[in-house]
């Protein structure tokens, strides 16, 4: 299912180039699109939540290693539970429901038909442990960071929807060895600015960013993690030759950025959309601008993004996408 009408599009208005920076803003302001609308919430359900979770209990089940915790995020794995289950229940009244007395909460999400009372702190009332438990109730992969001698290290995660890396090889890394391989990244600070941005952070100000890349396989699939490369690794050869760019997915991670309040761990949780070129090509604005970006891209960026053995086919396939859509109109 295609999330064109509620894309996080990731570039300004008239914006022509692109250059990785420490793009941040406040969160939970509704953002209107020629397409539709994004970012009233902090964690957005989609019209395929059903889906979503049911893809995400699959994969879990499969592989388990997707959720990584080293011992001591263990609390701050309860202080996330807590902080989504007070947005669901903020953002979703009609259908999450929460009740809080101190440390005893009874919690309800009846799109998944799940009720639990449990204590802080106690997995009894769960069943499973409080990463799991959440991270099969929202769409969105979640990553934790802990600050630790002056550094941000990365300690905790439950991940589905991998571009192309792996949380079982990345958890306990820090920031600079995770970002090592994004070009120009560490080498013009913006690592470095963007680890001070998060030191700073406080727990009453969510803010988010938005990241963007291409689909290593020609679909909407989400799970393009290492450990699944055999299935999509052919993919978009098969693409290339067929010359079908209109198959090709826009992947855009929208990530919202929080301290926790009871641990002072760090946090993204991040949601995945994707969207064809074929879709895309029918908004003017958007298709006119993302061929000029992707032209423009230095080869380094282009080529860690996935597209640069391609782009200027791609390129050329949007435009011509839009000098059709000016003839049949």
């Amino acid at each position: 299912m295609s999330d064109l009408t509620r894309l996080p599009w990731p570039f300004s208005p008239g914006e022509r180039a692109f250059r990785y920076a420490v793009n941040v803003e406040p969160a939970r302001r509704r953002v209107d699109t020629p397409a539709g609308h994004w970012g009233s919430h902090v964690v957005d359900l989609g019209d395929d939540y059903l889906e979503q979770m049911a893809l995400r209990r699959e994969v879990l089940a499969r592989d388990p290693g997707r959720r990584q915790v080293l011992p001591h995020m263990e609390p701050a794995c309860w202080d996330m539970l807590l902080f989504l289950v007070r947005e669901l229940a903020a953002s979703y009244p009609e259908t999450m429901h929460l009740r809080q007395d101190g440390q005893d909460l009874h919690w309800r999400n009846d799109l998944l038909g799940i009720e639990r009372r449990f204590t802080l702190g106690d997995r009894t009332g769960l069943g499973v442990d409080p990463l799991t438990f959440i991270g099969c109730q929202v769409p969105d992969d979640l990553l934790m960071v802990s600050d630790r001698g002056g550094r941000l290290w990365f300690d905790a995660a439950l991940v589905t929807w991998a571009a192309a890396w792996s949380v079982k090889f990345d958890v306990g890394m820090s920031l600079e060895e995770v970002h090592g391989p994004v070009p120009r990244l560490n080498e013009d600070g913006t690592t470095s600015r963007a680890t001070q941005f998060m030191r700073r952070l406080t727990p009453d100000v969510v803010y988010r960013r938005v990241n963007w890349t291409f689909s290593a396989h020609g679909s909407d699939l989400r799970d393009i993690s290492l450990e699944t490369k055999p299935q999509w690794d052919a993919d978009i050869p098969r693409l290339i030759a067929d010359g079908d760019y209109g198959r090709l997915h826009l992947r855009i991670e929208l990530e919202h950025l929080t301290r926790l309040p009871l641990s002072g761990a760090l946090t993204f949780n991040i949601r995945t959309y994707t969207a064809p070129l074929a879709e895309i090509a029918t908004i003017p604005e958007w298709r006119d601008q993302l061929a000029a970006v992707v032209e423009e891209l230095p080869q380094d960026i282009a080529d860690y993004k996935g597209i640069g053995a391609y782009r200027h086919q791609a390129v050329e396939w949007l435009r011509h996408a839009s000098a059709d859509h000016l003839v049949t109109t």
